[in-house]
């Protein structure tokens, strides 16, 4: 009976060591798969890795084809492309040294003969092709039994890197991943197990109570065996969260009914779960918000039922939630995996919350520079004011990301500065703009903003709106002061959404646009008073020659569409003004002017113009007169007025006129015939005393002929070489050194007697011949200039300054004249300046615009001249490339009669420096001039203080002896 127990338990023993061995087998084949299963994962997630070249770690000449495969760091060390496939197979083959366990790679088309399967498993191959998830034997590799185990592998989105060129598709069955675990040293352990255990068999057999204790032990031994195999299992087991946990990224795993079976550190830290509250529970439930898990529930069973994931193998960006509800951006990836046949996913997500906000910044940041821009832009265009506002409102209600609804409104000071008027407004409802039509300054929340000088927001309508419809959508309020320094100049108001959060980034941005408007609203109130200084007499506030020229051509236009309309023109000069200024002085002779405006005006209806061309010469335009009675009716009441004295500080001034007068008729083409003829009439009706109006009549033509004669004399001037060219210096305002000179045209006829250039150059303009005698100035202007460089070397940047007509820019051939004129001088055109008046540039904005750029291109440089007597507009100083403005004598000379004068050229300076412009004063005549142009910032100077126009070798000797110019250097 003992040897019966003996053998059943030797046989059962045995038993137990052959199936305890394989076991242990299994459970290291396993093992051995699951961690080459990982890896292999995580290789074909990321492609690759690129490690440096060495004699052990050559670059694959299987990948070769890929362009990216070798890369040269910024170091210059050379990294080569380790492919997944090679990856695993290095890994493989460390395990293999290692621990003795093989894995293997087996591909259908293997691209490294390496990966070729062998026998047993292309045999495999075919099971998987026909459903088999994994198959495990026993078989002979190199003439030696191994536990073999291998599964399928599918292509996936990463590996077509490679293999996209042998026509895989993504899913595509491209070979099986094998595990075998050499079964020689567990049969070596199974032969010496038994020889222990017969010789323990014998041994109790021959002790009995030795033996059992001998078989004690090897029970004993056997569980701590088992204990060694669990523990094996769970080193590798850490080894493989070690690796997950290490992730960057949230990794998330879970089964096909969305149940959490994996949560890794990371995903701990994003979403604020810990790893023991979410195993087993459902997904969605923990991080995925209400609104999107019904979607979210759906997919999961779509993916579940035909195994496709819209964000398999590729990022996507989603919603999130964290453990305290909140939603924030994540980019999420999932992969597929199959536990047992059923398939479960693996979710790869990283926290973008910082990016986005990032991003968002910078796209606001974006849009708030391009909207200051476009406000900019819009400011300096040269539309009419109101629609400039109107524009720029627009602009700024269109900005998305400030919330807000749509409406708002432009506020500005009215003259009296107590009250705020609507300039603009885009959205506000009617009744709105009704009752906030004006708004007075500490009356609701506009008031208060205008009051205070203080930005002012309101998150909702409250008490504070004193003038809010009781209809009126719930909202926000922005008032912002708009200012100039400390100068209140209107109020920016802007409809916010309801209960909207403002930042100090929004409040920076609306601030800057309203400054910007602020700026727009100081150019135009610059720009209005320039264009109503430009258009009236600043001595007397009635039109100037050019507002009445302008409202002249308008009459003679309107005849001739109506011929039955009718218009005359009163030319008007004060009799003994010359007396009476000289014996007074010049201030009550301005002050006479004054008298004799208001006087002037008094007898005009509101459809006539009264106007002042200067000095003590008027000019009347009477609209709609029946006959010459009408007019002798007007020019009554005219005589009757200034026969009357005029009281002037103590002194009674008589002031008759003498009026000339013009009837429109068809037969003149320009306004200047008809005022022509008036001065015409008017001086023989001042040649005769005792009549003081005159029509004209054609008797008065015979004076034209002296104007004829005038250009006969002139053309026979060049003949006879009787024209010559004078120079003014052009002094620098802070040094008193010369820079430059404007050639002046000069006339002496044979017998020695000077003609005024106010004299010829009117008639070389009507003939024609300022272009004749503009080439031949600038001609002799270069010329002299070259000398004079090339002979005083200290002077070697001196430059020339010469006019160009409006005449003269119509010629075609312009550029080409002048070219040939400074190549054959050989003169630099830098060295010349070409001086032009507004005026004549307002002719034909656009082709002088062209011409002007195609001269700047070569190098000329442009002067505007005689600034403030023309068409004063800053459209055009921004449009036109003028590197310097002149202010025209009369400015200059107006200086020391009153603080307005002086505003105007302070204004006048400041405008030229905002556009990047020199200012150049002409007419300085007195030292009083020079300290006020210096202190008001002109540059350079020009006038009879410094110099006359000098003939050219005057000039010489000037260049000789410069401190001949004498300036007192003033504080």
């Amino acid at each position: 009976m003992w040897s019966v127990v003996i053998l059943v338990s030797y046989f059962w023993n045995s038993h137990q060591v052959q199936s305890l061995l394989l076991d242990q087998a299994r459970t290291e084949l396993r093992a051995n798969f699951f961690k080459d299963q990982t890896f292999r994962l995580w290789a074909t997630k990321h492609g690759g890795v690129y490690v440096p070249v060495t004699e052990t770690q050559k670059p694959d000449p299987y990948v070769e084809f890929l362009p990216e495969r070798d890369i040269v760091t910024s170091s210059g060390k050379t990294l080569t492309l380790i492919n997944p496939a090679l990856m695993v197979r290095q890994f493989n083959e460390l395990a293999k040294s290692k621990f003795g366990a093989e894995g293997h790679i087996s591909g259908i088309k293997p691209l490294n003969p390496i990966n070729t399967a062998d026998e047993w498993e292309f045999k495999s191959f075919d099971m998987f092709k026909r459903g088999a998830k994994e198959f495990t034997e026993v078989t002979s590799m190199n003439n030696e039994p191994y536990l073999r185990l291998i599964r399928p592998m599918h292509m996936a989105a990463p590996c077509l890197k490679c293999h996209a060129q042998q026509g895989f598709t993504v899913g595509d069955l491209a070979g099986g991943v094998s595990v075998s675990v050499p079964l020689t040293p567990i049969e070596r352990l199974r032969e010496m197990r038994m020889i222990t255990l017969g010789a323990g068999h014998t041994f109790i057999w021959v002790l009995g109570l030795t033996g059992i204790g001998i078989a004690r032990r090897q029970i004993i031994t056997r569980v701590e065996e088992r204990e060694q195999i669990f523990d094996s299992l769970q080193e590798n087991e850490a080894r493989t969260r070690a690796i997950v946990s290490s992730s960057l990224d949230a990794i998330i795993t879970a089964d096909a009914n969305g149940i959490i079976t994996g949560w890794n550190e990371q995903a701990s830290t994003i979403f604020g779960w810990s790893e023991q509250d979410t195993l087993g529970e459902v997904l969605s439930n923990l991080i995925v918000p209400e609104r999107l898990r019904e979607a979210h529930n759906h997919g999961l069973q779509r993916a579940a039922a035909s195994s496709q994931v819209h964000e398999l193998n590729r990022r996507v960006e989603v919603v999130g939630l964290n453990r305290d509800g909140q939603e924030f951006p994540v980019e999420l990836s999932i992969t597929t995996f199959y536990i047992d046949g059923e398939i479960a996913f693996t979710a790869f997500i990283r926290d973008i919350s910082d990016r986005k906000a990032a991003e968002e910044k910078i796209e606001r940041d974006y849009a708030s520079q391009q909207l200051i821009a476009s406000v900019l832009e819009t400011s300096l265009q040269p539309a009419p004011f109101e629609q400039r506002l109107e524009q720029i409102l627009h602009q700024l209600l269109a900005t998305s990301w400030l919330n807000l609804q749509g409406k708002g409104a432009v506020y500005l000071v009215n003259d009296s500065g107590d009250t705020l008027e609507m300039a603009t407004q885009s959205g506000m409802p009617a009744k709105t703009v009704e009752k906030c039509a004006t708004v007075p300054l500490g009356v609701c929340l506009c008031g208060q903003a205008a009051a205070t000088g203080e930005v002012i927001y309101k998150a909702c309508v409250d008490d504070d709106h004193h003038r809010i419809d009781s209809g009126s959508e719930q909202h926000g309020h922005y008032c912002l002061p708009i200012k100039s320094s400390d100068r209140l100049l209107g109020i920016l108001t802007l409809y916010l959404d309801h209960d909207h959060q403002r930042s100090e980034e929004e409040i920076q941005l609306l601030s800057t646009i309203s400054h910007t408007i602020g700026g727009m609203i100081q150019r135009n109130e610059a720009e209005q008073s320039l264009l109503h200084n430009a258009y009236h007499d600043d001595l007397t506030g009635l039109p100037n020659r050019l507002l009445f020229m302008d409202r002249l051509a308008q009459a003679m236009a309107r005849h001739e569409r109506n011929q039955d309309y009718k218009f005359a023109v009163l030319f008007l000069d004060l009799d003994r003004f010359k007396v009476i200024n000289d014996s007074l002085g010049h201030s009550f002779g301005d002050k006479l002017l004054v008298k004799v405006a208001k006087r002037l005006e008094s007898c005009s209806r509101p459809t006539d113009t009264v106007a002042r061309l200067g000095g003590d010469e008027f000019t009347m335009l009477i609209e709609g007169p029946e006959s010459e009675l009408d007019i002798s009716r007007v020019t009554s009441r005219i005589h009757s007025e200034l026969r009357n004295p005029i009281d002037l500080i103590g002194h009674e001034i008589f002031a008759p006129c003498s009026i000339g007068i013009a009837f429109g008729n068809s037969d003149y083409k320009e306004p200047e015939e008809i005022l022509r003829d008036a001065d015409t009439a008017m001086y023989r009706a001042k040649s005769e005393s005792s009549i003081q109006t005159v029509f004209f009549d054609e008797a008065m033509h015979t004076s034209a002929l002296s104007r004829l004669t005038m250009e006969t004399d002139l053309r026979r001037a060049f003949e006879n070489q009787e024209l010559s060219v004078h120079y003014q210096p052009i002094v620098a305002a802070a040094t008193g050194e010369i820079e430059g000179f404007e050639a002046l045209a000069r006339w002496q006829r044979s017998d020695g007697s000077m003609v005024s250039p106010v004299e010829f150059i009117p008639v070389a303009e009507e003939t024609g011949l300022i272009n004749e005698l503009g080439m031949w100035v600038l001609h002799q202007a270069c010329k002299h200039t070259k000398q004079w460089r090339e002979a005083h070397p200290k002077f070697k940047d001196l430059y020339i300054s010469v006019n160009l007509s409006g005449k003269q820019l119509l010629q075609a051939d312009l550029f080409n004249c002048i070219e040939t004129i400074l190549l054959g001088v050989g003169f630099d055109p830098s060295c010349l300046r070409l001086e032009i008046t507004e005026s004549t540039l307002m002719a034909d904005t656009t082709a002088n615009n062209n011409l002007l750029t195609k001269f700047r291109d070569r190098g000329y440089r442009f002067y505007i001249d005689d600034f403030g007597t023309g068409y004063s507009s800053l459209s055009y100083l921004h449009s036109f490339p003028f590197e310097a403005l002149k202010i025209d004598r009369s400015f200059v000379l107006n200086l020391d009669q009153g603080s307005e004068h002086i505003d105007m050229v302070e204004t006048i300076v400041a405008i030229a420096h905002n556009f990047g412009m020199e200012v150049i004063a002409e007419g300085v005549e007195t030292e009083a001039h020079l300290k006020q142009l210096r202190d008001l910032g002109c540059e350079r100077l020009q006038g009879y203080l410094f110099s006359r126009p000098l003939p050219p070798e005057a000039v010489s000797e000037l260049l000789a002896n410069p401190e001949k110019i004498a300036i007192k250097q003033t504080d």
